[in-house]
């Protein structure tokens, strides 16, 4: 077997050259990942007799050495895992959530939020998850031992990874936060000529020990090596000393959730998506169940009028996320009411085939910040793409066991602090909670009081997960999908699965076409480079819509398996400079 930077490596030089052509088929299982590495882990994980699940495991592990800027084990994420034998699925919410000494106003000084407090430094940590919910899938659906899945992780965490040009870009939108962290600057930067820290060069290797001793630790000694002793101590010494508020109690306490899936359908497709506390997949089974009712013939692919309500649609689904989602656990979240028929048919009952509706006509007054509401037009940030991250992982195996999972530390390098010793990056996840209803967080999103800070309260994400079932046999995935790309996560994955039904598209095409995404507030359409042609924005303009190009979208990672054929193709965004792979 060759070894893992030489199947690294190859994978690479395979992608460079294929990137513009259809998904290839594979006889066995197929991976999905936004790092050569990660997915050249996952794909050694099935050669050794390993199932879906430790696939995506160590693909994670690995996505957390490779990728800092996206997802790592400081921060935490949801996944969905398909037994395909008995046809169930089981979802796992192994999210960060608010410490113990969390306060509602915490980022509010003389009655507004205090910008950067909830994104940067170690007052934006939250309890990470990432590692709890790894090994606890591996324990409840893996097939190999912790040694064996987390083994390409340490390998790689000791040999060091490439500067790539992805590290460079989220790497400049974070350097001034990175700088303000001594061990962050340690790791994640180089000094120059004058003594300052700066951005590696292209190519530079970043080796990381620290990271690579705490992960053999997890390896052997499982989610207590992580969540007490001297790694739980340095997490709570490195937040505290800087004015945050975990504490190694905090990290002690932490526990992952059970979750139900929820499920909806499209064209005779069943869908398993996640459940609050994602809003994204509210929004899916929202948006996808109003286009059927709303274009029953469906969908043609760029139609100026389709897309009218599909953004029309969105737009709703966005409202509804405002009004009323959270975390469960704390909030009366109505759930069943939302993804109801009767909602739906609502939904797409109210838009206008003719004009945009004003996003601020469609949602009641509700108590927001300073005593506003959220329709007083709270001060909308325009997100910053090259801040954007996450990552996600899409597995099929040969027996037709699969896994959605979206795993994250928020923004770019998180919160840019690094627990001194260990080299655990964490999250700051903190800035998901509404710090003030009505005001709108990183990714310009507007939540409301279901979403207020609270001790012990996971935030809410558009994380979304998903698996779309066969139509022949509704408990055969036929596509696993996901992605990063913050308020854009829930779009991209909606997209993607009309691609694939509506327009017939391989799964290559189906990732790789340009997106449209409406959010509520701002009220823009933002459209990607590749979008739309200028005829079609035109037809959308005269409807009333306010275009904004947005060069920067999240990379969708999906694994598509034929119902006819049983051949399994796999798809890696070019967005990004991930790879798609496969056993023949």
């Amino acid at each position: 077997m060759r070894s893992l930077a030489t199947r690294s490596l190859a994978v690479a030089v395979v992608l460079l050259a294929c990137v513009a052509h259809a998904a290839r088929p594979y006889r066995g299982g197929a991976v999905a990942t936004a790092y050569p590495q990660a997915s050249a882990a996952a794909l050694e994980m099935l050669e050794k007799g390993g199932n879906a699940t430790d696939a995506a495991v160590a693909a994670a592990f690995v996505a957390a050495v490779v990728g800092p800027y996206h997802s790592g084990i400081g921060g935490g994420g949801f996944a969905l895992v398909h037994d395909g034998k008995t046809g169930e699925t089981k979802v796992l919410d192994f999210r960060e959530v608010a410490p113990k000494a969390a306060s509602r106003d915490m980022y509010v000084k003389d009655g507004k939020v205090v910008p950067g407090l909830s994104t940067d430094g170690p007052l934006a940590v939250a309890v990470p998850g990432a590692v709890a919910g790894y090994l606890q899938l591996l324990k409840e659906h893996g097939k190999l031992p912790p040694s064996v899945v987390l083994a390409p992780a340490i390998a790689a965490a000791k040999k060091g990874i490439w500067v790539t040009p992805r590290y460079l870009t989220m790497g400049q939108g974070r350097l001034e936060c990175l700088r303000k962290d001594p061990e962050a600057s340690r790791v994640f930067l180089v000094k120059n000529a004058q003594g300052e820290y700066e951005m590696p060069p292209l190519g530079h290797v970043i080796k990381m020990p620290d990271l690579a001793r705490t992960l053999g630790g997890i390896a052997k000694g499982g989610a207590k090596a992580f969540y007490s002793g001297p790694v739980a101590k340095a997490i709570a010494d490195t937040v505290q000393t800087g004015g945050g508020v975990l504490t190694v109690d905090d990290l002690a306490a932490y526990k992952t959730r059970p979750r139900q899936p929820l499920e909806g359908s499209y064209r005779g497709h069943r869908i398993l998506t996640m459940p609050p506390p994602s809003a994204g997949g509210v929004a899916v089974i929202q948006v996808l169940g109003a286009l059927e009712k709303l274009r029953p013939q469906g969908m043609a692919f760029r139609d100026p009028e389709a897309l009218h309500l599909y953004v029309e649609a969105v737009r709703r689904a966005y409202v509804d996320r405002a009004k009323y989602l959270g975390d469960p656990d704390f909030s009366d979240v109505p759930t069943a009411r939302l993804v109801s028929p009767g909602h739906i048919a609502d939904l797409a009952g109210s838009i206008d085939a003719k004009k945009a509706t004003a996003s601020a006509s469609l949602l009641p007054p509700v108590p927001g910040a300073q005593g506003s509401t959220l329709t007083d037009k709270p001060a909308v940030l325009t997100p910053e793409p090259e801040r954007k991250n996450t990552t996600h992982i899409s597995v099929i195996d040969k027996d037709g066991n699969a896994v959605a999972m979206t795993t994250t530390v928020n923004y770019g390098f998180g919160s840019c602090v690094v627990a001194k010793g260990t080299g655990v990056l964490l999250n700051d996840e903190m800035d998901d909670f509404a710090a003030q209803p009505g005001v709108p967080n990183a990714y310009g999103l507007v939540t409301g009081e279901p979403n207020a800070i609270q001790p012990g309260k996971v935030p809410q994400s558009s994380m979304s997960p998903t698996l779309v079932f066969s139509k022949e046999d509704p408990k055969k995935v036929m596509l696993a999908v996901g992605s990063p790309g913050g308020s854009t996560i829930p779009t991209t994955v909606i997209q993607v699965i009309s691609n694939v039904v509506d327009s017939g598209m391989d799964v290559a095409r189906a990732v790789n076409e340009g997106r449209v995404h409406h959010q509520y507030l701002p009220d823009e359409l933002w459209v990607d480079k590749w979008g739309l042609e200028p005829a079609t924005l035109s037809v959308l303009e005269a409807k009333g819509h306010k275009v904004r190009r947005v060069d920067q979208w999240g990379d969708a990672e999906a694994v598509f398996s034929d119902p006819k054929t049983g051949l399994r193709y796999s798809a890696s965004d070019p967005r990004n400079e991930g790879v798609a792979l496969g056993q023949d």
